[in-house]
């Protein structure tokens, strides 16, 4: 590392599965390549390996937990917040928590600035917490009670970090509600050089294909909505991902269904650029997979709520609905057929420009100057 660069400590909420949170870690660690890493748990091996670079996970002592325990966010639940408190960060001139849990809530010494990306306040105790307690209607008396206790703890773990960034305006104006906290808003990084329509497509529009839906198989996603539409319509249905709902889920499906499991960028490339449109059920906080669809030239549908309104416009790159009930989904998707080919592919992939990886970086790097520069005043 050179004499003057900072020494950089990137906090992680838990390393043991990749989604967005982790893309936008990786692209933290192409920015400052030289910085530490971690996590309050992570896989059987603690390491990570980004463009050739092996990087070792400093995790808690829940790492030393059964990996079938640490698998289940609900066992480690409760242990969270004290995890993220062992870390010594104090010979670090900055920290960056990369959050959607208590990774926020790292002690640093008052000299050392602590700079949060926030993917979302943390999950299961803010607005979605009702959601999580009726969906566990025989626990649901013991999490009341977890719930407030963490609450409390998550609150004061907000207050910790000297400044934050959001991922969406979504994600912002919840960091106001939550935490009283003010947020700058900087876009995921999507990878516009490498998700890019097929040629063929630019210059003769899409052919139909399929619909496809991208994400943790999880009840959050709402994803059954989407298999009850493609069976009852007769349409074919793409589902990559895997999750703890996938069982319930291949229940639900019929023959217009297809899960495909974990697949490539390169196969996720190919995904995109087939399909008809890409359907998203749930409230993203942002929604990188349909920044990747549009960038693909595939058009979207998804429920009108959450991060999504900053990416689609309803009409112009896809379609957006109201209710989130399968019968509005339904209605948006005969309303898609209707006007299927008015959705040209070099619009929708200019549209994704806008998220691209340069200005994810121009973002964190000038929020990152920023807080160096009161440390040295």
């Amino acid at each position: 590392m050179p004499k003057n660069s900072p020494k950089i400590a990137i906090v992680h909420d838990e390393l043991v599965r990749r989604g967005g949170a982790e893309r936008v870690l990786e692209e933290l660690l192409r920015i400052y390549p030289q910085a530490d890493v971690y996590a309050l748990y992570a896989g059987n091996i603690p390491r990570m390996t980004v463009d050739g670079r092996t990087y070792h996970i400093h995790t808690s002592s829940l790492q030393k937990l059964p990996a079938w325990f640490r698998r289940h966010p609900g066992r480690v639940l409760p242990l969270l917040p004290q995890a993220a408190e062992q870390f010594d960060l104090s010979n670090y001139d900055l920290v960056i928590s990369s959050a959607s849990g208590f990774a926020k809530g790292v002690v640093t010494r008052s000299n050392v600035p602590h700079l949060c990306y926030c993917h979302t306040p943390t999950r299961y105790l803010w607005d979605n917490s009702l959601t999580a307690l009726k969906r566990r209607p025989r626990s649901a008396f013991f999490l009341r009670f977890l719930f407030h206790y963490l609450r409390m703890i998550d609150f004061t773990a907000s207050q910790r970090p000297d400044a934050y960034v959001a991922n969406s305006e979504y994600t912002r104006s919840r960091i106001e509600t939550y935490y009283r906290r003010n947020a700058t808003v900087v876009f995921p990084p999507i990878d516009t050089d490498f998700f890019t329509p097929r040629l063929a497509s630019l210059a003769q529009g899409k052919h139909p294909g399929y619909f496809l839906c991208v994400g943790r198989l999880t009840q959050e996603k709402w994803f059954d909505h989407a298999i009850a539409v493609a069976e009852k319509l007769g349409l074919h249905l793409r589902i990559v991902g895997t999750g703890s709902d996938e069982k319930r889920l291949r229940k639900l499906a019929g023959k217009h269904t297809e899960f495909l499991g974990r697949q490539t960028p390169e196969q996720m490339r190919e995904l995109y650029r087939g399909a008809r449109a890409f359907i998203q059920p749930g409230v993203e906080d942002f929604g990188m997979a349909s920044v990747e669809a549009l960038a693909c030239g595939t058009p979207v549908i998804a429920y009108g709520k959450g991060g999504i309104l900053e990416i689609i416009t309803n009409g112009v790159q896809g379609v957006l609905y109201q209710d989130q009930l399968p019968e509005a989904l339904a209605e948006s998707i005969r309303q898609f057929l209707r006007i299927e080919r008015a959705f040209y592919p070099g619009n929708l992939q200019k549209r994704a420009m806008q998220f691209t990886v340069e200005n994810f970086r121009n973002g964190i790097a000038r929020e990152v100057e920023h807080m160096l520069s009161l440390r040295n005043t």
